[in-house]
């Protein structure tokens, strides 16, 4: 039926029985996973990227004339739409299986190593250039020697100066998001026809998450836009078998694929989205983890806003909240936070147009603009982070969308520490990455957006590390007022005075801030979730400590955040409904 040539294309016994596909009366000869394997093996580099994409393999090359094969009925619906010869068929898991088998060892060293052959002065891949390092060096070393030489009441003096600074730096950012917001014009939201919805890609890594597979694909499926155009992903690691045996047992629909992600380091979050990518059909795309419940319009929203704003708008950063915000204290502080960083944080810094820090869920992409910057560092363990400051640098815009995706709060203590832990590291990281030349930093994305980077990124690092050293150097100063030599006691109690000002003030700003946020979540009351803030506060030091600590021994562990331990019931979302 087919020539027999190594290089043009496949023989009869690389193709079974024919079957029906597409459900319109069409037979084609079903290829096997041996016939796949072999036509993988023959695409060029350059084929092969589109290959995946579309489901759609060059099969067959004869003068003149080129045949292929498409992988389930996506393929073979996009190779119809273009006028293509199709004469083989397979589905599309297993053109995956089989990709996975012959060409998956490149496909991982893309997702891995990819940002950093290409963009090596945004990769995490080495933490520190030779003049941070020196930077560093020198800073230690003089405070060292400060602390051998000063006085005692002098050296208290420069660190709860030193420490003032990152915390008023801190303070700062959060007066603007009181400050009334730029008043701008919004587009109206236009209209999509049935067929004019754009395909929309969905990754979800999973990693030990058996405990809320049921959840997830429960809320996936209860997502609202065109089933033909959903490209949903779960995304699985090789050693994780108990994983991909309970994602075996579910009866998933086409819109769903399974990505087995090959084994290697680094083993992040990142590495499996750059990986899954590579596979990704979307013209948009968006990420959800594993215990996420998107508003069931999400995606329609995303879309539409896509579809009125200019091309410049590369990222929607939907809005989390929690489904469990009640549970205990903790997760009363989780919820408090985050209805701070999303409600009023990030909608004030996408209004003045500065640079965001990405939530690492519910982000929105365009797929080529993602491509083309690079998509995710798989050495960076705040990806998010990093990937909006890329963003900006790159000369895109990043726009909040009004959506909800409800989480688990955390509500064990060591589980929140980890989870803590991990995204200040990635704030030291993110931030030494983007500071390798500043200079060029500040001309990307302007003094006002340099201003922002420095305080989301190095500020919220150094003031939570910092903040209980600032505190007790301000407490002790005071408290040694009365036995300071004569004639220097006024500069120190001037300079204690102000630290403790700014700390009282940044208490009273966040408080403020915190309480707007809670009340647009519908959150009213909650006065003791509001005056413990400190202590919370506190614990975020420690996650601080230990994460500067993990920079220093393990800089790209992924500590894992265990889900599924909520003692709440998980509700869904309010229905939602189309608005324009």
């Amino acid at each position: 039926m087919f020539p027999e040539n190594d290089h043009q294309g496949f023989g009869e016994s690389s193709a079974t029985p024919i079957i029906i596909a597409g459900g319109d009366g069409e037979v084609l000869p079903r290829l096997t996973h041996q016939a796949l394997c072999d036509l993988l093996r023959r695409l060029p580099d350059e084929e092969l990227a589109v290959a995946l994409r579309s489901r759609i393999l060059r099969a067959v090359s004869l003068p003149g004339v080129v045949f292929h094969a498409a992988c389930g009925s996506a393929g073979l619906r996009l190779a119809r739409a273009q006028g293509l010869g199709v004469v083989a068929y397979a589905e599309a898991a297993e053109l995956l299986a089989a990709t996975r088998a012959v060409r998956g060892a490149e496909l991982l060293r893309e997702a891995t190593t990819g940002l950093a052959r290409r963009w090596p002065m945004f990769s995490a891949n080495r933490r520190t250039t030779a003049p941070q390092l020196l930077a560093m060096v020198l800073a230690v070393t003089f405070m060292g020697v400060a602390g051998l030489l000063l006085p005692g009441s002098l050296f208290l003096a420069l660190v709860a100066a030193v420490s003032g600074t990152f915390f008023l730096a801190v303070v700062a950012l959060r007066v603007l998001c009181i400050m009334p917001p730029v008043r701008r014009p919004r587009p109206a939201m236009p209209e999509i026809g049935a067929g004019d919805w754009p395909v929309y890609s969905v990754l979800v890594p999973l990693f030990r998450e058996v405990s809320v597979l049921p959840q997830l694909v429960t809320a996936l499926r209860q997502l609202r836009y065109p089933s033909d155009r959903l490209d949903i992903k779960l995304i699985l690691e090789e050693e994780d078998i108990p994983m991909q045996r309970a994602v075996a047992r579910l009866a998933l629909e086409e819109r769903f694929e399974v990505i087995v992600v090959p084994a290697g380091l680094p083993q992040t979050k990142p590495r499996a989205l750059n990986y899954a990518l590579q596979f990704c059909r979307g013209d948009l795309l968006t990420i959800y983890d594993a215990e996420d419940i998107p508003d069931t319009d999400q995606l329609e929203k995303a879309a539409r806003r896509f579809a009125a704003a200019p091309r410049e708008l590369a990222c929607l950063q939907a809005q989390l909240t929690f489904y469990n915000p009640n549970e205990n204290w903790l997760t009363r502080q989780f919820t408090a936070e985050y209805a701070t960083l999303f409600g009023e944080v990030l909608r004030a810094l996408a209004n003045h147009n500065l640079p965001l820090p990405l939530g690492g869920t519910s982000n929105h992409f365009r797929v080529d603009v993602l491509r083309s910057v690079g998509a995710w560092d798989p050495y960076n363990v705040t990806e998010d982070a990093d990937l909006g400051l890329r963003l900006a640098r790159l000369g895109y815009d990043t726009g909040v969308l009004d959506s909800l995706t409800y989480e688990e709060a955390n509500t064990r203590l060591g589980n929140w520490m980890r989870q803590r832990a991990r995204w200040l590291k990635g704030f030291l990281m993110t931030w030494l990455v983007h500071m390798r030349e500043p200079k060029l930093f500040m001309r990307e994305v302007g003094p006002a957006g340099f201003w922002a980077a420095q305080v989301l990124t190095l500020g919220v690092f150094a003031s939570v590390l910092l903040h209980p050293v600032c505190m007790a150097a301000t407490v002790v100063l005071l408290a040694l007022y009365p036995a300071l030599p004569q004639g220097s006691g006024l500069i120190f109690v001037m300079l204690s005075g102000v630290n403790l000002f700014v700390l009282v003030a940044g208490y009273g700003i966040s408080i403020m801030l915190t309480r707007r946020a809670l009340l647009r979540r519908g959150i009213r009351g909650w006065h003791g979730t509001l005056v413990t803030m400190p202590f919370y506060w506190m614990l975020m030091s420690l996650a601080a400590w230990l994460a500067l600590w993990q920079f220093l021994t393990r800089p790209f562990h992924w500590n894992k955040t265990e889900h599924g331990l909520s003692m709440q019931q998980r509700v869904r979302p309010r229905p939602v409904h189309r608005t324009g």
